[in-house]
């Protein structure tokens, strides 16, 4: 079940024409909406006055934003009324090519079609709303209709949508280019039942909490907004606290019945009903249900109808009443049809694409005067350049000077930088061979102790052979089946022990081979397990008396991942490989107890995987910190490391759309970060 927005503030347009009379009052009445909601209801008693009132005014920019502003009043109460003023207000403003009043316009017109259930149209006011107010470069409209698109994508199932507009929300309004006074709709709310939807349910209790902040802050005497407390209520609803997600529903109908907001009675109605379906009290939840489909100022609200219809058909399913089953279900069929029909679905995606295609049209027409201006700004130097060439010649001795020794200059430039490729060259090349010499010892060594119990069982097995024919001869024929069982217990042991081996080379294998810079699901668990061993056992190999423990900590919620496994594992390498040899070290210089310890971590974060490797070694000094991932640099002694481990590393990450930190603190630990992307 989805949440959906009510009118949390009224917004009040400038007027460019304060001194006629039916403005003054029009103006009153919307400023008593704005501050005292229950003034919505004496509005609406006297809605034929307003409208003889505009009948009689004159077409200018202020009556523009009225109707703007009565159709956005009304899209919670009676959408008719708010569609015909919404079309007032864009067709009045197009006439008189006030952009501002357009996009006004359009933003209410939005909420009046999203309120009646018709998506498409709703979408494609928004964005018209939101494109004008881009022209207009009026950042507070903007963080608006970023809200408004946001909820409309939330509501047709399109989460990835809903999240980037609430998020562009977000972060304009938490700008300070954004007077967030002059918003008057905040993007917590919202974002918040964004993630109900995709069930981060610890995401939308921090949104929905700021939510409650900002708007005890704003309306320090009424507290949330009904939106605000249903939000709350469906959230408590998905951790099973119902009494709680009651007692919000229940407030949020209480400000919703003070405000005459049908749009929020509904929604209240459909989600208590809901409740009381899942805690198993099928007549409570038939009522309220009920409740949503008795008046008829609920009917036009599309959404929460549907809602009701689903429940009761669900109620009725479990009460065994096949009639009223069928007749709901069958409501509920054309409900939803009217609502999310294969035309209105292509609709929106086309609004969709259409979008994202003018978006890029814009940053390749914005890259295209980039590229003008780089083209000016050559030309420009060109034509420097040209100048300094006819001064030169006319100093035709100078000149001649000047050009042998950049002639001389250029062929030293060039021998050292042949030189410089050459140096480069062989560095990477012994980095490759160091790793591969450090992998080669490490699977040397993975491989010895499978290999050795096989050895071990062939030499039992041979002697126990020995016995059997002893034991035959002598007629012990109880002894012989002995050994002969345990021979077969030795055979599956040697075999479980061959195939452990097959598997490790066939693992080496597969991470030694070529990378084919395509990009696979991974265990990425699987992959932070295995190279540690392998460093270890390449150490091992070099220093009989070096031990260190490996602490693993792995989040096991992670699962695959889309990498280059090769390149990854090679990243993962360098860095255990840096991880003993700062334990080792450490090790040598102190004389007292210590433990040399490595520490391997996995975390599934915010669309984003982490891998930590930390040492309890000899840390880093902030006087190197930052060049530790410039090519060529290394603290090891000459002959030991090419500097070039992490430098490849971190070139390794940031081609996968991560990146690599490093955390440290000298004497104490080193902790590297790999960050990549979901």
């Amino acid at each position: 079940m989805v949440v959906r927005i009510k009118r949390d503030t009224f917004v009040l347009y400038a007027t460019t024409d304060p001194a006629s009379t039916f403005i003054k009052k029009l103006l009153f009445a919307i400023l008593l909406l704005q501050l005292f909601p229950s003034a919505e209801s004496q509005m609406l008693r006297n809605l034929d006055s307003v409208k003889l009132l505009l009948g009689k005014s004159k077409s200018d920019t202020a009556e523009v934003m009225l109707y703007a502003n009565l159709s956005f009043a009304y899209a919670f109460l009676q959408i008719d009324t708010s569609i015909a003023f919404a079309q007032s207000s864009i067709r009045l403003a197009r006439q008189l090519q006030y952009k501002e009043g357009e996009a006004a316009g359009m933003f209410s017109y939005g909420w009046a079609m999203w309120a009646s259930g018709n998506y498409d149209k709703a979408i494609e006011a928004s964005f018209k709303s939101l494109n004008l107010y881009k022209d207009l470069n009026n950042y507070e409209k903007m963080t608006r209709c970023y809200v408004q698109l946001a909820v409309f994508y939330r509501d047709v199932g399109d989460s990835a949508q809903a999240l980037k507009y609430g998020e562009l929300a977000r972060d304009l309004f938490e700008s300070p280019i954004v007077a967030k006074a002059r918003v008057g709709l905040h993007p917590y709310t919202t974002l918040g039942t964004i993630f109900i939807f995709v069930n981060q349910i610890d995401s939308a209790s921090f949104y929905l909490t700021k939510a409650q902040e900002i708007e005890n802050a704003w309306h320090s005497a009424s507290g949330p907004s009904g939106y605000t407390l249903n939000g709350l209520g469906v959230n408590e609803t998905k951790k099973k606290n119902y009494q709680l997600a009651l007692n919000y529903h229940h407030a949020a109908i209480h400000i919703a019945a003070r405000d005459k907001n049908y749009f929020d009675i509904v929604n209240s109605y459909s989600f208590i009903a809901s409740i009381y379906h899942s805690t198993g009290n099928l007549d409570s939840s038939i009522w309220y249900a009920k409740e949503v489909l008795s008046k008829p100022e609920f009917s036009i609200f599309k959404q929460g109808v549907l809602d009701a219809l689903t429940t009761l058909a669900q109620n009725y399913k479990l009460k065994n009443n096949n009639d009223s089953t069928l007749k709901y279900l069958e409501l509920r069929i054309v409900r939803n049809d009217s609502m999310f029909n294969k035309e209105k679905a292509r609709a929106i995606q086309n609004l969709t694409f259409n979008e994202q295609l003018r978006q890029q049209e814009i940053a390749a027409n914005r890259l295209q005067y980039q590229n003008r201006l780089k083209l000016y700004g050559v030309l420009t130097l060109s034509t420097l350049f040209l100048l300094i060439g006819i001064i030169l010649y006319r100093n035709n001795k100078v000149s001649k000077k000047a050009n042998v020794l950049l002639q001389q200059q250029k062929a030293k430039v060039e021998s050292t930088l042949a030189a410089l490729k050459s140096a480069q060259s062989q560095l990477i090349q012994s980095e490759k061979m160091a790793s591969l010499g450090e992998l080669t010892a490490g699977i040397a060594h993975e491989i010895q102790n499978p290999l050795n119990f096989v050895n071990n069982f062939s030499e039992v097995n041979t002697e126990l052979i020995d016995e059997a024919f002893g034991a035959n001869e002598a007629g012990n024929r109880g002894e012989v089946k002995e050994l002969l069982s345990t021979l077969k217990d030795n055979e599956v042991k040697i075999n479980h022990h061959g195939k452990r081996a097959d598997s490790i080379v066939k693992g080496m294998l597969q991470h030694a081979r070529t990378s084919t810079g395509l990009k696979e699901p991974t265990d990425m668990n699987a992959l932070a397990d295995e190279f540690p061993k392998l460093s270890y056992q390449g150490f091992r190999a070099r220093d009989k008396s070096f031990n260190a423990s490996i602490n693993p900590d792995y989040d096991q919620a992670i699962g695959k991942i889309n990498i280059i496994s090769q390149d990854i594992g090679r990243v993962l390498l360098n860095l255990y490989n840096n991880a003993f040899y700062a334990v080792s070290e450490k090790k040598k210089q102190i004389s007292g107890h210590y433990e040399p310890t490595v520490f391997v971590s996995t975390r599934k974060t915010d669309g984003r995987v982490e891998i930590k490797v930390k040492d309890n070694g000899l840390g880093i000094t902030e006087k190197i910190k930052n060049k530790i991932f410039q090519p060529f640099f290394t603290t090891k002694p000459t002959g030991q490391g090419t500097g070039l481990g992490l430098s490849l590393s971190y070139d390794i990450v940031k081609a996968h759309g991560g990146e690599i930190k490093v955390d440290t603190k000298e004497g104490v630990y080193t902790e590297f970060t790999i960050i990549l992307p979901v």
